[in-house]
């Protein structure tokens, strides 16, 4: 009798799936260690409010709403910045003002939706199950584009996470590499909603690579143990949720969250 694993591998929506969640653990955290580094874990739940937004013009001008959730979320990260340059603002201040305005825009364009819209769950918690071969195509795209830019940025990012006064002395073009970070973030969070869900996305990114800040000795290994521990979420989070017959956005969340408990316990 064929076992549950076996049912599991030759399912081709659910080998899509688990690819998938390879992909976006990846992707998510390798740019969660800048996040958490720079402690800016409050923008990607902001811009994944800006999404949501994205998604109801979408709906309702007819558009793909994951092509609105990009546009508007690029829009909201270009006016974060924006105005954090150009005011006395702090910047969480800043960050705080364009989630909330976000959020409320977001859902009162969704009350002008005509009818029952049951693809809004699957926007707000992800659909995973649903990612089709163009689906993961994209997203490979994405991963390898990401990491092609982490490599090439590492020591620019690097550099103002830790000290963005320094590294302009130093000749890093500051304002340019913020720009390029904060639209890359947006960019992957909105292209993240279909796996995980607006609701989600934000803690995929921050927790993975807070749970290797736990026990990472140095900032190379930091984004070692991130991919590790986002791509093993991601696959044993859709293999809980498969197992327990619960949704895989939550489980995948959750997962990390689990991971990031062990990692405290053995930093203590």
């Amino acid at each position: 009798m064929p076992t549950e694993l076996s049912i599991f591998l030759s399912s081709g929506f659910l080998l899509r799936a688990l690819l998938a969640a390879v992909l976006v653990g990846f992707v998510t955290a390798n740019l969660g260690v800048f996040v958490v580094l720079r402690k800016m874990a409050f923008f990607s739940d902001a811009i994944a409010h800006a999404s949501l937004t994205g998604i109801a013009l979408g709906l309702l001008f007819g558009i793909h709403p994951i092509l609105g959730a990009v546009a508007f979320s690029v829009l909201v990260a270009v006016g974060i910045v924006f105005l954090q340059k150009r005011s006395t603002i702090a910047i969480d201040t800043v960050i705080g003002v364009f989630s909330s305005a976000a959020i409320a825009l977001g859902v009162l364009l969704l009350s002008y939706l005509p009818g029952y819209r049951a693809d809004l769950f699957g926007y707000l918690f992800g659909d995973i199950l649903a990612v089709s071969r163009n689906d993961l195509i994209v997203l490979g795209g994405v991963a390898v584009g990401s990491a092609l830019l982490v490599g090439w940025s590492f020591r620019a990012w690097l550099g103002i996470a830790f000290d963005g006064d320094l590294a302009k002395i130093s000749g890093v073009r500051v304002q340019r590499m913020e720009y390029l970070f904060l639209l890359t973030l947006a960019l992957v969070v909105a292209l993240g909603i279909k796996l995980v869900g607006t609701v989600l996305i934000g803690s995929l990114i921050v927790i993975p690579a807070a749970a290797a800040k736990n026990v990472a000795p140095n900032v190379r290994s930091l984004f070692g143990f991130a991919v590790l521990f986002g791509v093993s979420s991601g696959v044993l989070g859709l293999l809980a949720a498969y197992a327990l017959d619960v949704a895989a956005g939550p489980a995948i969340v959750v997962t990390a969250t689990g991971i990031f408990g062990l990692s405290f316990l053995l930093k203590r």
